[in-house]
């Protein structure tokens, strides 16, 4: 039996194989036999069951494992032989036959990895937050899909970039992109920095993605805490996460802090002047997502625009007007000037329509139809009550006022055109005259002189 393991058994290409080596080959593809069924068979029918996959994306998922094990047991074996032909050799490096399949497979495990953590688990998380009574922040589920997509790309990005880090070291290809002084330094940049910095980028969005969908979206449901809110806490997160990510990211590329601060500062001084509505729309931004006098979802008013506010941005915000445009409105205006905003306390607000009636009409009567005229409309909210009030007597008229409550903020143009159509119509039949303005002359003669 000694013998078996040491003996020769035949030469392939000038490659001997031996007795123990040929044994374990054999050990080998049966191993990576067995490890194949062991995941197609037992471990990703697991994995469908608990992400609720798709057929599709099951069948999608089995043939990308299929080369994997295919070359593993190719790389095995030409290790176990020793059969790996050189295909490039210089002084730095080597790169053989067995080199190749590890390049194979670092990108088939990427291309693995990419399916199983953005389409299958992500989309299954996804798939949950648009199943709840309220997903998060506006949008909508259609909201909640596009976050998928993005965070996607950017699973599929971090992936891609790593396998590239893992290659470059692989075929010891690690280019050079700049070499030489950068003021009194030296300085060297090479294509592993350039990824790295773009990995720590990609990963901050990443930790902002798992931290805002799966750990505050369960805080913000269990305390019932606002949609503003929501968006504000969010927004200061991804500006404390990505402002850590920056700093990590250049001192990956080799770019000294310290320098970077002292010129920071330097330029600052240099364009602050030119740059000072930049720097309090910048700041006006900040100073709303603290003191949150105005949220993501509130009904505003300013300058006569009135809509709801859709996004508040580092320097501008998006309010979405009632007839549906998106006005970019600076966030200084929103800090500085005097803003209404009907969300406060409430998401209803007290409106009025004004009108004016003969002084010969009967003023309770009329009192008492705008009354029931404005109950009567379904955007009104019947409590608090509705209530109408003589304003004032004009020169023509008697102005009375009828003041409602409504939480329609969009449509509320529409409420008050369906209101005034009613008195029209209710104070003909009821005989009330709702004049119009007029002026009576009167002559009189002179006397002849």
């Amino acid at each position: 039996m000694e013998n078996f393991w040491s003996k020769i058994l035949f030469n392939i290409g000038g490659f001997q194989i031996s007795g123990a080596q040929l044994t374990l080959g054999i050990l080998w593809v049966l191993g990576v036999l067995v490890l194949d069924w062991l995941v197609l068979v037992w471990g990703l029918p697991k994995l469908f069951v608990r992400f609720e996959v798709e057929q599709a994306r099951k069948r999608q998922v089995r043939r990308r494992f299929q080369p994997l094990f295919l070359y593993s047991m190719v790389l095995g074996l030409i290790w176990i032989s020793k059969m790996d032909y050189t295909l490039f050799q210089d002084k730095q490096r080597w790169i053989g036959v067995s080199t190749l399949l590890q390049g194979l497979m670092l990108w088939q495990v990427a291309r693995i990895a990419d399916l199983i953590l953005g389409r299958v688990i992500l989309r299954s998380l996804v798939r949950v937050r648009e199943n709840q009574r309220n997903p998060l922040l506006l949008g909508g589920t259609s909201g909640v899909t596009r976050n998928w997509q993005t965070s996607n790309r950017y699973i599929k990005y971090a992936v891609y970039v790593v396998t590239l880090m893992f290659l470059l070291r692989l075929f010891q290809s690690d280019f050079v992109f700049f070499e030489g002084k950068l003021g009194k330094n030296d300085y060297l940049l090479r294509a592993s920095n350039i990824l790295g910095a773009c990995l720590i980028i990609l990963l901050a969005q990443l930790i902002i993605w798992v931290i805002v969908h799966l750990f505050l979206a369960s805080f913000y449901r269990r305390r019932n805490i606002n949609i503003g809110s929501q968006f504000a806490f969010n927004q200061l997160v991804n500006y404390f996460i990505y402002f850590v990510a920056s700093l990590i990211a250049l001192n990956f590329v080799g770019v000294n802090i310290s320098v970077l601060a002292g010129g920071a500062v330097a330029l600052l001084v240099g364009v602050g002047i030119g740059l000072q509505q930049t720097f309090n729309d910048f700041f006006s931004g900040i100073l709303l997502l603290f003191e949150r006098a105005v949220e993501v979802g509130d009904w505003v008013e300013i300058d006569g625009l009135v809509g709801r506010v859709r996004r508040i941005g580092p320097r501008t915000s998006v309010v979405q007007s009632r007839d549906n445009r998106s006005v970019i409105v600076p966030n200084s205006k929103l800090v500085l000037n005097n803003v209404t905003n009907w969300s406060h306390g409430d998401d209803i607000a007290q409106f009025n329509v004004s009108v004016g009636i003969s002084y010969k009409s009967d003023v309770q009567l009329a009192i008492q139809l705008l009354e029931e005229i404005a109950s009567s409309h379904p955007s009104v909210l019947a409590t608090p009550e509705v209530n109408v009030r003589l304003i004032a007597f004009g020169a023509s008229s008697l102005d009375l006022e009828v003041f409602f409550w409504s939480s329609e903020f969009r449509d509320i143009d529409d409420v008050k055109s369906d209101i005034r159509v009613s008195i029209e119509q209710k104070f003909r039949e009821r005989g009330i005259e709702i004049p119009f303005a007029q002026t009576d002359v009167w002559l009189r003669n002179l006397e002849k002189q």
